[in-house]
């Protein structure tokens, strides 16, 4: 019996001719199937009775090194140095030992090469001296000897994805093919055919030092992109819940809505990187911010390549432990390869203040990459509109602001109602006299404006916070408008 997961996130996986689970609302329901007896090489009755309709909790993510590996294989794993010439190591779990192997000094550090016992759920197994239950020194997420059934039209190609990658992929029996250190791209990629959809997975040098680099890898690779690590992504950052109603977007479109009984809980996560772009969410934290995200720079005309998608949360510490997070992880893999170019059709900008020349790229650099798409004459002479019309007034910082053409609030109030084409008006940063435009239906307590017309960012710091460029591009990028490429990229061209 396989594993199973759909071209469209939504079908099935069997780990028993008695349970299964299903993945397209991951909301997962496993039943346990008895074994007649309780071997090492079979899990313990205690949690695969006939009266056991869920397997035991796993233990809590480890400090220590996780290494993935699938029933009936061998584990290898290199364990931190200890002061002992060689050591019998356990694998142990569920409070008893289930295999023993003796790890070699290899100077530094331990070689450990064990035999990963027959599970038929994916099981933790805890590794540590055959004669102490502490410390513990690392772990095997062991997963059942059986095949994933993976969308054929869905081709995976890996080129230095992470080790924790192949591991997992491996063990589930996912089809990727690994594309060797050497080789060249796009010259030795595998051809696929015109139905087939294909995502390269990077690894760190593979994705360069920036995202510029990494454009230039996808510009060459004509393959849609996921990349699991970078060395450009943001800093460390604290722990981070995810739950099914999260999902966003082009995930969601995979994954469909979901309930999940509980939540994935990160100890850690990498902030979103910081480059100028139009990002669209698939998953954000409670704060907005992206922990899964498609990115990409706008060029000419205004259609964005297909999106490159950026994941910064360690999956390796759930897999094998939820079944939400491997559903989640194979979702993404799928919505990645099939992410579609994202058309931004542009808008016409008008800048009330300040005026689009007097922009620093220091101070103000997201609205320095805002493309304008300015009306197109019709036959009849007529502005060939593509509406709505956004007009920004950006108050951010301390000074006071003086409009050389006077009241500033009659002109902004002018600027979405005195005309006859569609206007949006958009506020960005925060000051005392929003509250005397009463127009405005401004709500300071909800940080919110009452009006359809009107788009209101309250963020105030310049030049703006990371968090805060990050918010801008994402309400720009949902409101259409278009993101261009740095001035020395486009130089270049």
């Amino acid at each position: 019996m396989k594993l199973r997961i759909a071209d469209c996130g939504l079908s099935l996986l069997r780990w028993t001719p008695l349970g299964r689970i299903a993945f397209g609302v991951v909301a997962l329901l496993l039943v346990a199937m008895p074994l007649p007896t309780a071997t090492a090489q079979s899990l313990p009755t205690d949690t695969q009775g006939a009266a056991s309709t869920a397997p035991a909790p796993q233990p809590a993510r480890p400090a220590v090194p996780i290494t993935f590996a699938r029933s009936g294989s061998k584990a290898v794993l290199t364990i931190e140095p200890i002061n002992l010439p060689s050591m019998k190591l356990a694998l142990r779990a569920y409070g008893r030992i289930w295999a023993t192997a003796m790890a070699q000094n290899q100077k530094d550090s331990f070689l450990l090469e064990i035999d990963v016992p027959e599970v038929r759920v994916p099981t933790v197994f805890s590794v540590t001296h055959a004669n102490l239950q502490n410390p513990e020194l690392a772990q095997v997420v062991a997963y059942p000897d059986r095949d994933i059934e993976w969308d054929k039209k869905i081709v995976l190609l890996a080129a230095g994805a992470p080790r924790w990658f192949a591991e997992w992929s491996q063990a589930l029996g996912l089809p990727v093919t690994w594309v060797p250190d050497n080789a060249k791209i796009p010259a030795d990629l595998p051809a696929i055919r015109e139905d087939q959809k294909a995502l390269l997975i990077p690894g760190r040098a593979r994705a360069g030092k920036s995202y510029t680099q990494l454009r230039s890898l996808y510009d060459e690779s004509r393959r849609n992109l996921l990349v699991l690590d970078a060395d450009w992504f943001g800093d460390a950052a604290g722990p981070v819940a995810v739950g099914g109603g999260q999902m966003r977007g082009d995930l969601l479109a995979i994954t469909g809505k979901q309930m999940w009984a509980g939540m994935l809980e990160f100890h850690s996560h990498r902030q979103p990187c910081g480059t100028i772009a139009n990002r669209w969410l698939w998953i954000p934290d409670r704060d907005g911010l992206p922990l899964v995200e498609a990115i990409a720079v706008v060029g000419t005309p205004l259609t964005a390549t297909h999106p490159v998608v950026l994941n910064y949360l360690p999956w390796a510490e759930q897999l094998g432990r939820s079944e939400s997070a491997d559903a989640t992880l194979l979702a993404i893999l799928s919505a990645a390869a099939k992410a579609a170019t994202q058309e931004v059709v542009g808008h016409p900008l008008e800048f009330i203040y300040p005026k689009k020349s007097e922009l620093n790229g220091k101070d103000r650099p997201v609205l320095s990459a805002v493309r304008s798409v300015e009306p197109v004459p019709r036959d009849d002479r007529k502005p060939d509109y593509n509406p709505p019309i956004y007009c920004i007034l950006d108050l951010r910082g301390k000074e006071r602001i003086q409009h050389p053409e006077g009241d500033l609030s009659a002109i902004c109030r002018s600027s979405i109602g005195g005309r006859q084409a569609l206007s949006t008006l958009i506020i960005l940063g925060d000051d005392p006299m929003l509250d005397e435009w009463k127009w405005l239906k401004l709500d300071r307590a909800k940080k919110t404006v009452n009006r359809a017309d009107v788009v209101w960012l309250s963020d105030d710091d310049l030049p703006p916070s990371k968090e805060s460029r990050i918010r801008l591009m994402l309400k720009l990028t949902e409101l259409g408008v278009p993101l261009g490429p740095p001035d020395q990229e486009e130089e270049r061209k």
